[in-house]
């Protein structure tokens, strides 16, 4: 089969003009990143398009050349790795026998396809002159970390002043989904950087060092794990590297290192003083890796500054905290891609297919109160043993650790310091790679796709043996390969352009949805026929893994086509195993509409039994309790929901509000904030209602008319005299016990009003025109009046126009000036 030659035989450089076609087609390759959303939910649609385009351009370039390229002669071990490789796509394959989801098995597989064939295009391309391209690709790797590291910072010292929460480095512009997508992409590269930085020349080597700098600071401001887990030990293994040169081998590299061990330190210290949690001292390590909301932090600078000393309200309370949620969240993930792969060991549960299957287990663990589907398992080994079984699993680990086994090989046997420092840093990104396919999924990114196979690519070309025998595969099957070839681009590229349509239109959907109740007559900018016309049904599931159908039925459900909205939720029972939005949306339809209680129930039962912290369907679920008056059964709920959605302080005060509505106990109320407090401890709604509930119990707990009545008098009668601080202290007197009285309220703006505190006049003011208790117009003649002191007047001609219309004598007399 094969013809086999003792000695490899040389490849000859192609001519001037081809060689520079490749150099620039592999930095096409590298510039990935650079594709936009083009209108998409996600980057993955059109960047893996992007390569499938470029991977018909590679072949045709290739085999117009095949005889400069020497396409057919490959080396056993690579070709070995290529064998693995179509070994594990064949497996893939076979796994869709089994798939929940066969559609986005197959679009998963198209995306395996394009990354195949870019592999074999770029070892092509590479072989010819493997240290030039090594080069070359340093020189760009230091270009895109300049590039997108320079955002980090930029955004960072732009923002000095700007707290580093969870909401600001979320906000960072970095053109990638989200930060451990961007933080992976750069780590991979930073290895050969700093090889750049020791042994490039002049301006390039300049370049490396600044790259070095802004990419450290990056991925620490970023913050990370599984990228600060590779930063650590790249900078320890080549500080280890550089020290042996320096000190045993006897190298010149005191500079080098020098900077080495500085640039990290003042990327550190630099994050920790800039984005300041606390003006008066630096950031901890501590808030580098653990990041707090934008509305937790506010709540605590808020406690620091409270005059009334809230914090001693803080329950500590045995037992009751915050669980780490990263590791709690991935070992979810994890055990349920084992269980996975239990419930089917030979072929899983099909290519792809991991978002599609039922993730009880997960949302169990979820402590977020919107619905959050994930894709992935968080684990490129545990996934596809879930997905493709024992065999897939064995082969794709292969493909991991084989090169990582080559390049340790090399390593061993080089002794020249630069050639050993080249390899440590191949070696260095390849363990970065696999840092972040431990704890995320980068098989799924085409940017980290590229670099990964780029670097297996300079591990197999440098790994030699003096014995190697090189094969060239016979003359027969030439034409069936390049057939093959082109005709998986060719399947990849459709189904590549399939998935961006899909994913421009979901965009679409998504923003014209969003904000909008379905069962009112908020318009929607697209029509139910509109959306039918674009609709593409490949593949099944939306981005997020749900029942793409979902957005079709929800603008049925907007044009009250209620019957055609059920058939289409019916027809996507199926679609992944979970379902839970289909049966969320079947549950509202036959409430709002059909008045099915029973059925309404049934639906939202089975989503809150799966999903408890899921908030739309937890409301809709009270919803339906309240209907049949089932008190115990909201109470049920309410237990369950704050045990699972233990950050969501609103309800916990909800909660407490109906604990003593159907109780009348201050102590049952007192407990349920006291546990959500110490779930929350920095919760300044939590701490205020807590406080108003021990000041209500200091006082009479209860006035009756005749008695509030009477302060009302004595109120008056202080005004009258103009003492309006004891008029006010009455008034206040009054709201301890009944907080909802708006007479007080309003009287207490007005007194503000009269002491010229204009701006707690419109306080108390704007309280009472909320609740619309008076229809005199005084509330907001007085608002007005405040409005207008304080040269908001805009502000104050519509507050007049409202009092006018209420025809408030005062306001009536107003010239028109004041409020046209």
């Amino acid at each position: 089969m094969m013809q086999k030659n003792k000695k490899p035989s040389q490849l000859k450089v192609p001519t001037t003009s081809a060689h520079t076609i490749s150099y620039v087609l592999v930095l096409l390759y590298l510039l990935v990143s650079f594709v936009p959303l083009f209108g998409a939910v996600d980057y993955d649609a059109p960047e893996w398009l992007y390569v499938s385009l470029l991977n018909a351009v590679s072949l045709v370039f290739i085999f117009k050349n095949k005889e400069d390229f020497k396409v057919f002669i490959i080396p056993k071990h690579i070709k070995i790795f290529f064998l693995v490789y179509l070994g594990f796509f064949f497996i893939s394959c076979l796994s869709i026998i089994t798939a929940i989801n066969v559609s986005e098995s197959l679009v998963q597989l198209a995306r395996l396809v394009s990354m195949i064939v870019a592999m074999y295009c770029l070892y092509v391309f590479i072989r010819l002159n493997p240290k030039g391209f090594f080069d070359f690709f340093c020189k760009i790797t230091v270009l895109l970390l300049l590039f997108y590291s320079w955002k980090a910072f930029s955004y960072s010292l732009g923002n000095y002043e700007s707290p580093r929460t969870q909401n600001f480095i979320n906000a960072l512009p970095h053109s990638f989904s989200n930060g451990n997508i961007y933080t992976a992409f750069i780590v991979i590269q930073l290895p050969f950087a700093i090889y750049g930085s020791y042994f490039f020349k002049k301006i390039w080597k300049y370049a490396a060092i600044v790259s070095l700098f802004l990419t450290t600071y990056a991925l620490i401001f970023v913050g990370s794990r599984a990228a600060l887990l590779s930063l650590f030990i790249i900078y320890i293994f080549l500080i280890i590297t550089t020290l042996h040169g320096l000190i045993k081998l006897k190298i010149g590299i005191k500079k080098e290192a020098l900077l080495l061990l500085l640039l990290p330190i003042l990327s550190l210290i630099m994050v920790l003083n800039v984005n300041r949690l606390d003006n008066n001292s630096s950031n901890s390590f501590t808030d580098i890796f653990i990041l707090i909301s934008k509305e937790n932090y506010e709540d605590s600078i808020k406690l620091q500054e409270d005059d009334e000393n809230l914090s001693h309200l803080v329950a500590d309370l045995e037992g009751v905290g915050r669980p780490n949620n990263f590791a709690e969240a991935r070992i979810s993930l994890w055990n349920l891609a084992y269980r996975n792969f239990k419930h089917n060991p030979l072929l899983g549960i099909g290519y792809g297919n991991y978002k599609a299957t039922a993730k009880k287990e997960y949302y169990r663990s979820a402590r977020v109160g919107v619905f959050k589907n994930p894709r992935r398992a968080h684990n490129d080994l545990f996934e596809k043993l879930a997905e493709t079984g024992v065999i897939g699993f064995l082969l794709y680990a292969i493909l991991l650790l084989y090169p990582l086994i080559l390049i340790i090989r090399i390593l061993i046997k080089e002794k020249q310091f630069e050639r050993r420092f080249l390899y440590i840093s191949i070696f260095l990104a390849t363990s970065a790679y696999l840092v972040d396919a431990f704890f995320n999924f980068p098989l799924e990114r085409a940017p980290i796709q590229l670099l990964f196979s780029i670097i297996v690519i300079f591990i197999l070309i440098n790994f030699k043996k003096n014995d190697e025998v090189v094969s060239k595969t016979k003359s027969v099957y030439h034409v069936p390969l390049i057939l093959i070839l082109f005709l998986c681009t060719f399947s990849s590229i459709a189904s590549n352009y399939a998935v961006l349509n899909s994913y421009q239109l979901q965009r679409s959907m998504m923003e014209d949805l969003k904000g909008k109740r379905l069962f009112t007559d908020q318009k929607l900018n697209n029509t139910y026929q509109s959306i039918k016309e674009q609709w593409i049904n490949y593949p099944e599931l939306s981005y997020v893994g749900t029942a793409n159908n979902v957005y079709l039925a929800n603008y049925a459900i907007k044009e009250k086509k209620y019957e055609e909205a059920l058939e289409i939720l019916n027809r996507s029972n199926t679609v992944n195993k979970d379902a839970l939005l289909v049966k969320s949306f079947k549950s509202e339809i036959y409430l709002n509409i059909y008045d099915k209680i029973d059925s309404a129930k049934h639906y939202s039962e089975d989503v809150f039994d799966i999903y408890p912290s899921f908030k739309t369907n937890y409301n809709l679920l009270k919803k339906i309790y309240r209907k049949e008056k089932d008190t115990a059964s909201i109470m049920r709920i309410m237990n369950i929901y704050t045990k699972y959605n233990f950050a969501d302080v609103n309800e916990w005060q909800s909660k407490a509000n109906t604990v003593y509505d159907y109780t009348g106990n201050s102590e049952l109320l007192l407990k349920v904030l006291d546990t959500g407090i110490a779930y929350n401890p920095s919760s300044i709604k939590l701490l205020e209602a807590k406080k108003e509930v021990l000041d209500k119990l200091k006082f009479k707990s209860y006035l009756t008319d005749k008695e509030v009545k009477a302060k009302h008098q004595e109120a008056f009668d202080y005004f009258a005299t103009q003492d309006y601080d004891k008029a006010k202290d009455v008034f206040e007197e009054i709201l301890i016990t009944n907080p909802k009285d708006y007479l007080s309220i309003q009287n207490i703006g007005i007194i503000d009003l009269v002491q010229k505190n204009y701006e707690e006049a419109i306080k108390s003011l704007t309280k009472v025109i909320k609740a619309n208790a008076f229809t005199d117009g005084k509330a907001e003649y007085s608002r007005g009046y405040c409005y207008e002191q304080l040269g908001q007047l805009e502000k104050a001609k519509a507050d007049y126009k409202k009092s006018r219309l209420k025809n408030y004598s005062q306001a009536m007399a107003l010239p028109a000036s004041k409020y046209e």
